[in-house]
């Protein structure tokens, strides 16, 4: 449909738009220094030299998000550029389904392309929104797919598609495969669907059968992972390092009860981003207490959140970005106070005097531009950065010397990947190519085996010097040292240190 095309075009252009001011990744800055996204791309242009995640290059996110970064490196392996059309292209899709969901209240309302303008700037200038490129960010849109796609057939009184159901089953696999934690939506979702089904007497008989179509997806692409490490012999690695290692190995100690924990964090993450946090709640309340048979969605929205929340926080980690998951719920508040003023004259007025299609665009675009200034430069995290010219980084000035080395290795040592693979090209020296979230006991000793024997051409440390670790370092030297801001609120020191022939 035309007005389809339209909606999805204008998602787009906002991704476009919010992302290149908003995220690292975006050609307005030097690079993306932040620490997880380096890690993905350390791991996918790995891929690209024959390596094997997990086996040959230890990481703890899953294989689907590498397989990702791979992709990327094929065309954009010396820039981020690609790393900002992927988070360009899927911050769209969220905007595009948000839109789609909105339509599902407000009909076929000039008003939703305001507001998913309004919840594009909500979510760049959030707190969670710490550097670009997260998981969280990236996989919004799928979620806001499985909320769409279940309240659109739940209003048209009729069981999901084939399509329906199997699109939420390949994208439940790519959760999976990406970030399982965030599965604990899809259970929510999964048991909305199975309670909707069993209290409509017309949906009974199609449940096993939409179940079937769901695990289809699933398996999709699930075998496509499991192909790819039976194939290099790492199926074992596989499941020892993402699945054993993050159950077992991750999760802190927690004071007081897991669900106190849950608790906390969340509390946390939503008084936080306070550009989105109301949004959250006005919204749920509005669906739980809408009539006309709106409790059965709100009753899925709640399912979903209780999911996403204990999925997320089991672990009793509160970092900043995992608060961004809880944006996917925004749309709903935007959805009750644009219903709250279509019951005002201020609606009527919008409608009498606001210029249909570009002119109307334009306007709301030019609002929405200086709404997303003026609060970015309050909260976004990441600002600073586009100050600075390549040159002027830490890691492009270390990348100079350690490119005077043919084929020159690396170790990233004491510190999540820094960015100084991606800035120099070197390629990692050894399997734990930097410290990690998850360390597993052999980690410390096969990097400090890397340095004793001098196997390394070149050692980046942060915070400390080399020496400050207890190790022998007499097959190196210190050639370099700068301090470079991390984010608006930190600046470390970096050491450069070299082999000596």
């Amino acid at each position: 449909m035309k007005k389809n095309r339209i909606l999805l075009l204008w998602s787009m252009l906002l991704g476009v738009l919010f992302i290149g001011l908003a995220s690292k990744s975006s050609p307005l800055y030097p690079m993306n220094d932040w620490v997880d996204v380096n890690c993905f791309f350390t791991v996918g242009r790995g891929i690209l030299d024959g390596l094997v995640p997990y086996r040959d290059l230890y990481e703890q996110k899953g294989p689907v998000l590498y397989f990702i970064y791979a992709i990327i490196a094929l065309f954009s392996r010396d820039s981020f550029f690609g790393v900002y059309l992927l988070e360009a292209v899927t911050f769209g899709l969220f905007l595009y389904f948000s839109g789609k969901l909105a339509q599902l209240y407000l009909g076929a309302s000039r008003a939703v392309y305001f507001l998913i303008a309004v919840l594009a700037a909500a979510v760049v200038t959030s707190w969670s929104f710490t550097h670009g490129g997260s998981v969280e960010q990236n996989t919004l849109f799928i979620l806001v797919y499985g909320m769409y796609s279940v309240l659109r057939a739940l209003r048209e009184k009729r069981a999901l598609t084939f399509r329906e159901a199997f699109c939420n089953g390949i994208f439940a696999g790519i959760i999976l495969w990406v970030k399982y934690t965030t599965l604990g939506f899809y259970l929510g979702l999964a048991l909305f669907v199975l309670i909707w089904y069993l209290t409509d007497t017309q949906l009974r008989s199609k449940l096993l059968l939409t179940i079937g179509q769901f695990l289809l997806g699933v398996v999709a692409v699930s075998a496509v992972v499991f192909a790819y490490f039976a194939i290099h012999g790492a199926v074992g690695d596989l499941l020892t390092v993402y699945f054993y290692n993050n159950i077992v190995l991750y999760p802190g100690k927690i004071e007081g009860s897991r669900l106190e924990s849950i608790w906390n964090c969340l509390q946390g993450a939503i008084k936080y981003n306070t550009n989105y946090g109301w949004l959250i709640w006005s919204g749920s309340l509005f669906l739980l207490l809408k009539r006309d048979r709106q409790w059965k969605a709100g009753l899925m929205v709640l399912l979903c959140f209780i999911g996403l929340t204990i999925g997320t926080y089991w672990g009793g980690k509160p970092w900043d970005y995992y608060g961004l998951v809880f944006a996917a719920f925004c749309i709903f508040g935007l959805i009750v106070w644009t219903e709250f003023l279509h019951s005002t004259k201020l609606f009527e007025l919008w409608h009498k005097y606001m210029p249909k299609h570009i002119v109307s665009v334009v306007l709301a675009m030019t609002l929405l531009m200086s709404v997303l200034l003026t609060g970015t430069l309050d909260n976004n995290q990441n600002l600073y950065l586009t100050r600075y010219s390549k040159d002027d980084t830490v890691h492009y000035r270390f990348a100079k010397t350690i490119q005077t080395v043919d084929d020159a290795t690396l170790l990233n040592y004491g510190f999540l990947d820094g960015g100084f693979y991606f800035a120099s090209g070197a390629a990692p020296a050894c399997r734990y190519f930097c410290y990690f979230n998850i360390n597993p006991p052999e980690m410390w000793e096969e990097q400090n085996a890397c340095i004793q024997n001098g196997e390394a051409d070149f050692i980046v440390t942060r915070y400390y010097k080399l020496e400050q670790y207890g190790l022998d370092t007499s097959h190196y030297r210190l050639v370099d040292e700068a301090s470079h801001p991390y984010d608006k609120s930190y600046t470390y020191t970096y050491y450069l240190y070299q082999r000596i022939s």
